[in-house]
């Protein structure tokens, strides 16, 4: 297909000359391809060209000399799914849909970055490295090839943690790069890699890095990139590619009270690396100091191609700035709704200008980034004025912004429980809460933190110890349904049946959508020997999740129990559909059919 560029289709141009009649052919330039590097959870501030001295990253450092760096890069979310649907449709996480990892797939008509270039007769290929972008949420669209087999995955590792490490992903990348090398490509390629748990890379770094794990990963993925680049540069492609290498959301590394991401929008998790190699147009060592947005990437890409606009984004093209020219300031919209899925907190919402940060949210906080790049003194109380111009001009962001509703995506059961982190936030609209105002997650974090390292305890089987942090974390907020979902385990576990089944009855009074609390609360029932209210809980259950075969397991022990064998065989044969190589309901089977 021919390419579609603002310069022209292959222009002919004849130029009759009197004398000899010589005719000449002018053709248009060969088109650009595109590499899209896009580092999972990195923090610009830890790379060796932001100024990291203890960093290990030649291969990013030489790229940002040789290009353009952004000093002030912003994602719009501290998400990786969220974040990327908005660096591929120029949309903020409320225009595409995508507020969240694992809840729901982009929406259908939506153009993105690499529906166009495939329309532009680009061969498009992404290789990405972890489930939570797995082509069923939607961005494979526009990539004829999208590589997500988790195959070589550690199976020890968190279901939601599970990834294949860079090296797998870069081998695939040059693969399918190396007889595509003379042809108009887009090769996307995502590195999980500086993603907790953080790996030292001994076999590499021997104990260089014994004490900075996450810098150990930094230097991992700047080498596998390394590779990738040579690759390009053997085959003579690198010379015609235009290079982007950006982070998808920061990492707080204890920064504000927070261990990881996704709770705060802070610059630790919201700052992150942007470099663009543009050949034949970026001025090498260029660097821009104006707040950017990852929306901004798909527009300056298909400005630097020559090809039209998406339609109706809020992203704006960079690509003045690729050659030396002043950007104007443009304010930075940010979000995240974790601290409402997690435990019912309040949501925030973020405006980021060249001098200030305003962070919405119940103790509303505004930073002077200039003067306070760390963010640490709240001049919320000192400058009303400030922080109301702020508000104002957030409303009306948001008020500009034709939101979306995200597509419903299927998950299988083990990709539900692997996604839902603890496994107690529904993903339901939560009915039935109370009237009362939000608390703000700057208060909640130690609890929240307290109710991680209770699970970790619990999976370990230290259940008396988790028992206490348990009960402070619903001490501390009696509306934290998570909380009270892991004390009801960890009671269960101990056999304290009457107190598991209060905290269970809690967690789902506030959570009506709990799937796997309404399952635990049937199986404590059972076992508290109260066979009614189990084959109550239990139907219920099996009508939230009716793939869960344990719980059609234990609704025919409970049926059993009641007297009612007919019932209780048609459960164990629901269990058998779901789990063929289940034995306990196999067995049950064949004594109530002997009777």
């Amino acid at each position: 297909m021919a390419l579609r560029t603002r310069i022209g289709i292959s222009v002919l141009a004849l130029l009759g000359l009197f004398a000899g009649g010589v005719v000449w052919y002018v053709c248009s330039p060969r088109p650009l391809n595109v590499l899209l590097i896009t580092l999972d959870t990195t923090r610009a501030d830890r790379l060796g060209c932001y100024g990291y001295s203890l960093a290990k990253t030649p291969v990013l450092d030489r790229l940002a000399q040789q290009g353009v760096l952004f000093e002030r890069a912003y994602a719009p979310v501290p998400l990786t799914l969220p974040s990327h649907a908005s660096m591929l449709t120029g949309l903020y996480p409320p225009e595409h849909g995508l507020r969240n990892n694992g809840q729901a797939a982009l929406p259908q008509g939506l153009l993105t970055l690499a529906t166009e270039l495939q329309a532009a007769g680009y061969e498009t290929g992404a290789f990405v490295a972890a489930f939570v972008l797995d082509h069923k949420f939607g961005l494979q669209r526009g990539f004829k090839t999208y590589s997500d087999d988790l195959s070589v995955a550690d199976p020890s590792l968190h279901g939601h943690h599970q990834y294949r490490e860079g090296s797998f992903v870069i081998d695939a990348a040059i693969r399918w790069l190396r007889p595509r090398t003379r042809k108009p490509f887009l090769c996307w390629v995502h590195l999980f890699d500086p993603h907790y748990p953080y790996l030292t890379h001994e076999d590499r770094f021997e104990t260089q890095f014994k004490d900075r794990p996450y810098d150990a990963e930094l230097a991992y993925v700047d080498e596998e990139i390394g590779r990738l680049i040579s690759m390009l540069r053997e085959s003579g492609a690198l010379e015609n590619t235009l290079i982007v290498v950006v982070g998808d959301h920061g990492e707080s590394l204890g920064e504000h009270g927070e261990l990881s991401h996704s709770m705060t929008v802070y610059d630790a998790t919201l700052r992150v690396p942007l470099l663009m190699v543009s050949p034949g147009e970026s001025r090498p060592g260029q660097r821009v100091a104006e707040p950017v947005s990852l929306v901004d990437l798909t527009p300056t890409v298909l400005d630097r191609l020559g090809l039209r606009p998406l339609p109706q984004v809020s992203g704006r093209s960079l690509r003045a700035t690729l050659r030396g020219e002043p950007l104007s300031p443009l304010p930075c919209y940010a979000e995240t709704d974790e601290p409402y899925q997690a435990g019912h907190w309040s949501p925030l919402r973020a405006l980021i200008t060249q001098q200030w940060k305003y962070i919405r949210s119940p103790r509303a906080e505004l930073y002077d980034l200039l003067a306070d790049p760390h963010e640490l003194k709240n001049l919320a109380t000192e400058s009303p004025d400030q922080l109301q111009k702020l508000e104002g001009e957030l409303k009306t962001w948001e008020d500009r912004m034709n939101q979306r509703l995200a597509d419903n995506v299927a998950l299988t059961e083990q990709e539900r429980r692997a996604l839902s982190g603890l496994g107690y936030a529904s993903y339901r609209q939560t009915t039935g809460e109370k009237e009362r105002p939000l608390r703000d997650v700057k208060d909640m974090l130690p609890y929240y933190y307290k109710l991680n390292d209770a699970a970790a305890m619990m999976d370990a089987g230290i259940y008396d110890t988790a028992e206490p942090l348990l009960r402070e974390a619903v001490a501390a907020d009696e509306d934290y349904f998570a909380a009270y979902g892991e004390l009801g385990r960890c009671l269960l576990k101990q056999k304290k049946y009457p107190e598991a089944v209060q905290s269970l009855r809690r967690a789902m009074q506030l959570d009506p959508g709990a799937e796997g609390v309404q399952s635990m609360l049937g199986a404590t029932l059972l076992l508290k020997g109260d066979y009614a209210a189990a084959v109550e809980a239990l139907e219920l259950a099996i009508r939230l999740n009716p793939d869960l075969y344990q719980n059609h397991y234990n609704l025919g022990m409970a049926l059993e129990k009641l007297g009612k064998p007919d019932a209780a065989i048609k459960h164990y044969e629901d269990c058998l559909q779901l789990a063929p190589d289940a034995v306990q309901p196999r067995q049950r089977l064949e004594f109530l059919r002997k009777r």
